[in-house]
């Protein structure tokens, strides 16, 4: 592997933000992009990414809009959802990497929300050849168990009363995701309550693209995880019918009886 640079990308509607391209010495690799959860900053994943690169995969973790090296944060002023990430930051993105690397396979994973929006973007780019979505899954209520299900109708609360006043989503204040834009986290809501992706502002039909999508899916969960339980990640692997899809499901007994949870995987 040789040393991380820093990719400085630029949007279609002129939002600058970076991703960390970890090379690896394996000539013709496949290359993979691979989107933070909520709220997290891409560098927690290099670790992971290096390692992956050490293994002949080339790795790229680029910061979501408004978070750490985006030039946006979500105001009253500063608004947008899953439309901008998928429509506007991902192409711009995958653009670059293209040119980079025009022979090299490339493929699209994440955590959490990260394997979610990997999916749409999938969905929307023919030259996208795979997913790998980890610790990942819908947050569509019904795929969770009561308690969370609380949970996730309490975020809703605070999205629809809350976050408009103040402009923003506060998720740093309440562990929570970051500062979240307010059209971040109702896109995030509408899936909670209908398990529909339908990006507010776009004139795409993601639920018909993710059924049309036609490229191998590996997901990876933990039996431990509480915010991405094999329920969630076997409701958003089924939008994907035509996918040839492979499924792991790490347990406690492929750790020496230690449980990873959302984050301790890394």
């Amino acid at each position: 592997m040789t040393s991380p640079e820093t990719l400085s990308i630029t949007s279609a509607d002129g939002h600058q933000y970076g991703a960390t391209l970890y090379p690896s010495n394996r000539e013709n690799g496949p290359v993979l992009v691979f989107y933070p959860a909520l709220g997290t900053p891409s560098k927690i994943y290099r670790s992971f990414a290096g390692t992956m690169a050490e293994h002949g995969v080339t790795v790229c973790t680029p910061d979501w809009r408004g978070i750490a090296s985006s030039n946006l944060r979500a105001s009253r002023k500063i608004n947008f959802g899953y439309r901008h990430l998928v429509e506007m930051d991902a192409p711009a993105l995958l653009a670059n990497l293209k040119l980079r690397y025009p022979d090299q396979p490339v493929w699209l994973g994440g955590h959490s929300l990260g394997g979610q929006i990997s999916a749409l973007i999938a969905a929307t780019d023919a030259e996208v050849q795979g997913l790998l979505p980890i610790a990942s899954g819908s947050v569509f209520l019904p795929c969770f168990p009561q308690k969370s299900q609380r949970q996730i109708r309490f975020m809703g609360l605070l999205i629809k009363t809350i976050v408009p006043l103040l402009g923003h989503f506060p998720g740093d204040r309440i562990g929570f995701g970051g500062r979240e834009a307010v059209g971040v986290m109702r896109d995030w809501y509408h899936v909670a309550e209908t398990g529909c992706y339908a990006p507010s502002g776009s004139t795409l039909d993601y639920e018909q693209l993710l059924k049309s999508l036609s490229i191998p899916v590996l997901t990876l969960n933990f039996s431990t995880d509480s915010f991405a339980p094999s329920t969630a990640a076997e409701y958003l692997a089924g939008k994907l019918a035509a996918c040839k899809r492979e499924k792991w499901l790490w347990t406690q007994a492929d750790s020496d009886g230690i449980a990873f949870d959302h984050y301790s995987w890394l």
